[in-house]
């Protein structure tokens, strides 16, 4: 009786797969195997809109000429301190309409010390452009931050200078510096 019961149980359950199979081949020969759903396709049509490189609001997408990644102009904060965010903050300001920097990703760190203040120093990948020593005195922090986006436009317009001017096919850009 019991095994006359498990056979029951296992036919039922192959006719349910079965039927559900059918079902579902059914269905996806009604609709093409590209085809997306109505909202789904309107949806599709927007996001390629916006993934377009031109179009009526503005000009084609220009092709990266610094050779670099393709993500510049990012600011990374690795400041820990009060003092270390205002020149944070100081340096991004004044940095944000400087075409050299804007183009460029650098990294501002710093490492706070209890008696002399923090040093602060500016990178770009493995180097180091501008490097100081910030009292806690949040007041000193945007002077400083002036001088440091003079000094890194300087240094970086001297490194773009000089890789425009040096070729070696031998050497990779960050082994000729």
């Amino acid at each position: 009786m019991l095994s006359l019961y498990r056979l029951f149980i296992g036919m039922f359950t192959m006719a349910a797969w079965l039927t559900s199979t059918a079902a579902l081949a059914e269905e996806s020969s009604a609709q093409p195997d590209n085809a997306l759903p109505a909202n789904a396709q309107s949806e599709q049509e927007a996001i390629d809109a916006i993934n377009k490189l031109s179009s009526p609001d503005g000009p084609e997408v220009l092709a990266n000429t610094n050779g670099g990644s393709e993500l510049t102009g990012v600011l990374v904060d690795r400041t820990i301190t009060m003092a270390g965010k205002t020149f944070y903050r100081a340096f991004s300001q004044l940095a944000m309409d400087n075409p050299l920097i804007g183009n460029a990703t650098i990294t501002i760190q710093e490492r706070p010390d209890a008696r002399w203040g923090s040093q602060l120093w500016i990178m770009e990948g493995n180097r180091m452009y501008f490097r100081t020593q910030l009292s806690p005195r949040i007041s000193e922090a945007d002077r400083v931050a002036g001088d440091a986006v003079q000094i890194v436009e300087e240094a970086l317009l001297q490194q773009r200078l000089t890789a425009a001017l040096t070729s070696d096919k031998d050497l990779g850009k960050e082994e000729l510096n």
